[in-house]
């Protein structure tokens, strides 16, 4: 008997296409490989439009995909190192800041191991940890009332607790692995299942995030919806009108140099 039903399952490569999105995997995929610099592109769409399937047939096209270099053959996933980030799995019993300690843990740590230097991998656990105690101070200064304790110049100013730190500490590795003997062109993190999140928590990840979104030789791909990000602005900007519309085209056009609307029959 036939099926005469459909799954909710992310799509990969050998499945069937029933959503049609291969020819835009194969097109974003050529245009992630050849793009300066650093770049966040945002593919977007509401729940279940294909975006977690769009993401993995990128990677595989990437990943799959081989040429000749002299006399070896190298694979893509050998130039171009794709990280995944499932922000709704970070998140889980944690508070925004949390969740962002933990998602730049996992994208630090790989990509310290692919540079291979222990150096590098404990300067990057030393930022971590220091970020990690301011947002516990800020988070326990908020819980007693204290209106001034938000997450500003601890996390993203000057000091040694903040995200601009990690980030540089981040931009010299990624530096080294590129301008070494080391095949690898790129850094390509996806992060995927924002719009799982509380739309409020979603947007001040991203606004956290966006701080290490300008690392040269990486391009992060967020998979969102934007009504999402529309929902976690309204305590900013109240109820979207015309008159306001601007204001979270704005925030989202600060995050999104180039955006992808997934495409819905």
């Amino acid at each position: 008997m036939a099926d005469i039903s459909i799954i909710d399952v992310a799509t990969r490569s050998g499945n069937e296409d029933t959503l049609g999105t291969g020819i835009y995997a194969k097109a974003l995929s050529e245009f992630i490989q050849q793009c300066a610099t650093p770049l966040t592109i945002g593919i977007q769409g509401e729940w279940g439009s294909g975006k977690t399937s769009l993401l993995n047939l990128i990677k595989e096209n990437i990943e799959e995909q081989e040429r000749k270099h002299y006399s070896n053959t190298l694979k893509g996933s050998d130039e171009y190192k794709i990280i995944e980030i499932n922000t709704w799995e970070h998140s889980l019993l944690k508070s925004p800041e949390e969740t962002l300690i933990s998602i730049l843990s996992e994208i630090a740590d790989k990509i310290s191991k692919t540079s291979g230097s222990l150096e590098s991998g404990q300067k990057t656990k030393k930022y971590l940890g220091n970020i990690a105690r301011g947002a516990l101070r800020i988070g326990a200064a908020a819980a007693l009332g204290d209106k001034g304790a938000q997450v500003t110049e601890e996390l993203l100013g000057e000091s040694d607790n903040s995200v601009k730190q990690l980030r540089n500490t981040l931009q010299e590795t990624v530096n080294t692995i590129i301008h070494s003997d080391s095949p690898v062109k790129k850094f390509i993190i996806f992060v995927d299942d924002l719009d799982r999140l509380n739309p409020v928590d979603a947007v001040q990840i991203l606004e956290l995030l966006k701080n290490i979104f300008s690392i040269m030789g990486c391009v992060f791909v967020l998979a969102i919806d934007y009504q999402v990000v529309v929902k976690g602005l309204k305590h900013k900007f109240g109820e979207m009108t015309e008159e306001n519309e601007w204001e979270f085209r704005a925030f989202f056009d600060k995050i999104i140099q180039m955006p992808f609307m997934m495409p819905m029959s």
